[in-house]
């Protein structure tokens, strides 16, 4: 891929930081670290900042595609990706195929361990959001 000069940090989170670019676009750089609770729990995992930046990346394309406007312009690297610099909306998308965590305390009566099939898609308003993203648990 091309050379790039990323700027200062945007902003830095459990998983990801963003960097500043010229023309008002930003640098989303991946972090091999998976996270529970809220990041309560957190470790790294070699590989993860890859597959998570190559998920993020088809279903920004997918969206694209469809002719839904996103910040997404193209893939950077295995564990980047280039966007527009813009607001994000507050909103979290998790993915569970597996009873855990905070579901267990807003359910009660589920079984830690009980297999979603098929998934279950909740969403939550975040106060603090650094992207739109899906997370897979």
């Amino acid at each position: 891929m091309a050379e790039i000069k990323a700027g200062k940090i945007l902003i830095e989170g459990k998983t990801k930081i963003i960097y500043e670019l010229e023309n008002n676009q930003v640098l989303l750089q991946s972090k091999d670290r998976i996270t529970a609770g809220d990041g309560a729990r957190a470790h790294d995992l070699k590989g993860k900042a890859a597959i998570s930046t190559s998920t993020t990346c088809k279903i920004f394309e997918l969206l694209n595609n469809a002719g839904i406007k996103t910040h997404f312009v193209k893939q950077h690297s295995d564990t980047s990706f280039i966007g527009v610099n813009c607001d994000m909306i507050p909103i979290e998308f998790v993915t569970r195929r597996v009873a855990t965590g905070s579901f267990l305390r807003r359910h009660e009566g589920v079984k830690e361990g009980f297999r979603f099939c098929p998934v279950k898609l909740e969403y939550f308003y975040k106060v603090k959001v650094i992207l739109l993203f899906v997370r897979i648990i």
